[in-house]
């Protein structure tokens, strides 16, 4: 068994900042570090999601976990075009 800390209220915001952007959803894949649930108990509930834009091969990497705000970071590095564009990758 694998313990997730992406929430759906996480999907559901990436999704939005997507969205505010100009993206779609199946332009990006979202990469969780999975935790075996025995370590997991006894560790920080924290870990790292990798997110890849398809279209521009650009990845990022995020900490993720109690306390942690991953999707604010990620529409930072959107915003600032770290990721490209998606008036140049829809053509």
């Amino acid at each position: 068994m694998t313990y997730r800390l992406i929430s759906e209220k996480d999907l559901a915001a990436f999704a939005a900042v997507l969205a505010r952007n100009g993206w779609r959803d199946s332009a990006f894949e979202l990469e969780e570090n999975a935790f075996d649930q025995a370590t997991a108990e006894v560790e920080a509930a924290q870990g790292e999601v990798g997110v890849k834009c398809l279209a521009t091969q650009a990845v990022a990497v995020y900490r993720i976990g109690s306390g942690l705000d991953w999707v604010s970071d990620f529409a930072r590095d959107l915003h600032a075009g770290k990721m490209g564009s998606p008036r140049a990758v829809s053509r």
